[in-house]
């Protein structure tokens, strides 16, 4: 009696195929899950900037708040943020800040926060004035995390444009 060594070409096929399969789904899952990442890190930059916003809208503490941009002006890599209460971030009340870890594939491509006068394409902080809301440091940001790129917008009277992610 013959006893049949090796695999079949049909055995063969089949691994193949499921190999295939799972490696197309390994994939997509990839795929998704980097597009979830990059939505959250500029959901995450959006709220904050919310959150200082609505804090001189409400009064807090009696002061302007602000949002300081902690990113490297060469890489663009966003480090931290923080929510601070003050006229800037230089003569802000420590006390009370709180700072924001941000997604370390986060970048901070573009930020022109720099209102009417002129950009250095470095700009930091936004600080919206207490009981108004209003900011000199209005303009534009654009997060890039992995290929997606969202720009959110700042208004003079201290509106945050949500992203359409």
């Amino acid at each position: 009696m013959r006893v049949p060594r090796g695999f079949s070409m049909l055995e063969i096929l089949i691994v193949v195929s499921l190999l295939t399969a799972l490696f197309g789904v390994g994939l997509s899952a990839s795929s998704t899950l980097k597009n979830v990442i990059a939505a959250r890190g500029a959901r995450q930059v959006e709220s904050l900037l919310l959150t200082a916003s609505g804090k001189a809208r409400n009064g807090t503490g009696g002061t302007s708040w602000g949002l300081y941009l902690s990113y490297d002006a060469t890489t663009r890599k966003a480090a931290s943020a923080t929510v601070f209460s003050g006229t800037s971030y230089a003569a802000r009340d420590a006390s009370k800040d709180t700072v924001f870890p941000l997604d370390k594939s986060l970048r901070l491509s573009a930020v022109l926060l720099s209102g009417s006068g002129s950009s250095s394409g470095n700009d930091h902080e936004v600080v919206f004035s207490a009981f108004s809301g209003t900011t000199a440091q209005y303009g534009s940001l654009t997060v890039d995390t992995y290929d997606r790129s969202t720009t959110i917008d700042v208004s003079p009277s201290g509106t945050v444009a949500r992203p359409t992610l």
